[in-house]
């Protein structure tokens, strides 16, 4: 009987037989210890990986555990500022009332001392375009002497002007428009009389310059005496 190969594990088996020859599956050294040292070096990059991993979760951890520690203080500071408000409202509310009482105070004030003050200008007259230096050294008698002149007898037996002045600024160049001058009149009928007088004359001149007549007013009146200072002709 003619022997035939057979199909066992070893190259050159016949049926029956058995030959030691190297099985088709083994794997040479050289190559197994290369695939070791790819395996290792793979488990080692996994491990290291894994504790980098480690370490950042810890790092994480750690700033986690640190946003707390502020959250919590910051609920502690936000819990006293609450407080504090609380104890402060009542406060505020009591000032804010008596700041509104002491405008209201102020206001009333105000009004008493403008009233006041006008008052105290009721018998001023304002008188425009007099020369500077025509008064002397004396305006008060020179005011007083002028309107009598001008009114003659129509003003009262006690007519008397009680202080006169320009108002206050540097005395102007020769030429300039000269500075207008109050006169306080003591009896406001006289007062009355002489700005009538100013219009029946008008046109009064002195020294070629035209004069001019007027009550004399504060600033927190609406009609402003400044705009008389520069009356149209």
């Amino acid at each position: 009987m003619t022997e035939k190969s057979g199909n066992g594990p070893y190259k050159g088996q016949t049926n029956g037989k058995r030959c030691n020859l190297t099985p088709q599956n083994q794997i040479p050294t050289s190559q197994a210890k290369e695939n070791m040292d790819k395996l290792d070096t793979v488990l080692k990059e996994i491990r290291d990986s894994r504790q980098a991993i480690e370490n950042r979760l810890d790092m994480i951890t750690t700033d986690m555990n640190i946003m707390k520690d502020d959250q919590a203080k910051l609920s502690d500071r936000l819990k006293q500022t609450e407080s504090t408000v609380a104890d402060i409202l009542p406060t505020h509310y009591y000032n804010k009332n008596a700041i509104v009482k002491l405008q209201q105070q102020m206001e009333t004030l105000q009004e008493r001392i403008e009233d006041a003050e006008g008052r105290s200008w009721c018998n001023n007259i304002r008188i425009i375009g007099l020369p500077e230096g025509k008064e002397g050294s004396d305006p008060t008698q020179y005011i007083e002497s002028w309107l009598q002149s001008i009114a003659k007898d129509r003003l009262s037996v006690h007519f008397v002007v009680e202080r006169a002045h320009h108002i206050p600024g540097r005395k102007p160049i020769p030429g300039a428009p000269a500075r207008p001058v109050i006169a306080g009149i003591l009896n406001y009928r006289d007062r009355d009389v002489a700005l009538q007088v100013a219009r029946e004359l008008d046109p009064i001149m002195i020294d070629n310059a035209k004069i001019s007549l007027y009550p004399d007013y504060i600033q927190t009146i609406p009609w402003q005496s400044r705009s008389a200072e520069h009356p149209s002709k």
